[in-house]
């Protein structure tokens, strides 16, 4: 965040914030951006080599999707220790090991959330521990369903596209 930005509302989550740029003409231009504490996306995978994905109502965009576990940084965490609370919270597994293998910017046109999306291995499942809003359903899918249902223009989630195509990458 510049000097120069100006809070225009803050949330639980994230902020948003207005700043001036220079255009290449000269002119002074007002843009705004949200600021988010960063986030991380989870790719658990099972020995078998399936996927534990997520069925997550979005009332965003009022859809139900089908999504990787996912949650956001909250204050004085690392980005591991989000991963692990994270996969616990909304899948019930728990991972006995954790890779980084890419961090990426989920929408950079207007928002500054940096994501890690982490390989979770030797899973252990348990209860989930969700919150109270969340209305989230665990499935468990082979690298063949997966496939399809990228093939068919079935996951609509950038951040879930993401990690499934580094998945299909690594298999």
């Amino acid at each position: 965040m510049s000097p120069d930005e100006t809070v225009l509302l803050k949330c639980s989550r994230f902020s948003i914030h207005q700043f001036e740029l220079t255009d290449r003409a000269g002119n002074r231009r007002t843009r705004e951006v949200i600021r988010h504490p960063g986030a991380v996306v989870l790719l658990p995978v099972l020995p078998d080599n399936r996927v534990v994905m997520i069925q997550n109502v979005r009332h965003s965009v009022g859809e139900t999707l089908l999504e990787l576990p996912a949650g956001t940084i909250d204050p004085g965490e690392t980005p591991e220790q989000t991963a692990l609370r994270e996969l616990v919270e909304e899948t019930g597994y728990r991972a006995a090991n954790l890779e980084k293998l890419h961090e990426f910017y989920s929408c950079p046109g207007i928002c500054d959330e940096r994501m890690y999306l982490f390989l979770a291995t030797g899973l252990v499942q348990g209860d989930p521990d969700r919150e109270s809003t969340e209305e989230i359903e665990n499935r468990i899918l082979t690298q063949d369903e997966i496939v399809g249902l990228i093939d068919r223009g079935e996951i609509h989630d950038a951040k879930t596209l993401v990690g499934l195509y580094a998945f299909l990458r690594r298999s």
